[in-house]
């Protein structure tokens, strides 16, 4: 995937295409293995067994949500920054948007206990290499290059919601409680006006070539990197 990603991060752009639509474009082309792991997931004949691992991969990604906003706003505090465009909008963004991801680990958890897994089981897990890559990658980003890569990840990680009929039917097929995808639940509501935000954010900002490739390969990255994981997560029983 590494050699068509690059190929792609200078696309020719249609004359007026914004910021958001082109790194929404971007991704489309490229989450097609992602959207067929996912698909089966969902559908998985052994759903309840595949849920408890994805819970434990899915909490060690999102525990770091918050942290790696905290990270990015205090990079843009360094004097290296000081004088740079994006700066003001960045920090004004993170800042919100940590307060709003503030506990949504929590819920992971709370879906954990409602299918019998103690919570600390969760936390004391082990994250796999893609996992730790998944979020490795940003903290690389951010404090070598430029913060702004962290956008790309927030566009993959909450731009595509399904719907709370979606998640409840899955839940119903299974027999599982509702408090067993209660994360899911809450993320069918919220994420949307997430994604509105930072495509707000994102056709504000006077982005130039540089932004965009880093914001492009950072979404293109998480894509990979959640892609693979979640393969590990369909092969983790058999029959799968």
């Amino acid at each position: 995937m590494e050699s068509v990603a690059n190929e792609n991060l200078r696309p020719n752009a249609p004359s007026g295409l914004s910021n958001s639509r082109l790194l929404r474009s971007k991704i489309r082309l490229f989450d097609g293995a992602l959207c067929v792991e996912a698909d089966r997931f969902w559908g998985h004949p052994e759903f309840p067994a595949v849920y408890r691992t994805y819970l434990r991969h899915s909490y060690s990604i999102v525990r770091a949500t918050v942290p790696l906003m905290r990270a990015a706003i205090e990079s843009l505090k360094k004097p290296k920054f000081s004088g740079d465009i994006f700066t003001p909008p960045l920090i004004r963004y993170l800042e919100q948007h940590a307060e709003e991801e503030t506990g949504h680990d929590e819920w992971i958890l709370d879906d954990a206990e409602a299918i019998g897994m103690a919570r600390d089981e969760v936390r004391d897990w082990r994250p796999g290499q893609n996992s730790s890559h998944i979020v490795g990658a940003q903290y690389y980003w951010i404090h070598h290059y430029h913060p702004i890569s962290l956008l790309g990840y927030i566009a993959v990680m909450e731009g595509n919601p399904a719907s709370t009929e979606f998640f409840e039917d899955v839940a119903r097929r299974n027999n599982l409680p509702n408090a067993a995808i209660s994360s899911f639940l809450y993320h069918s509501k919220i994420d949307p006006t997430h994604r509105d935000d930072l495509d707000r954010l994102l056709d504000s900002l006077p982005l130039g070539p540089n932004e965009t490739e880093l914001i492009g390969l950072s979404a293109l990255r998480t894509v990979q990197y959640v892609t693979t994981t979640l393969r590990e997560v369909n092969e983790s029983c058999q029959g799968s």
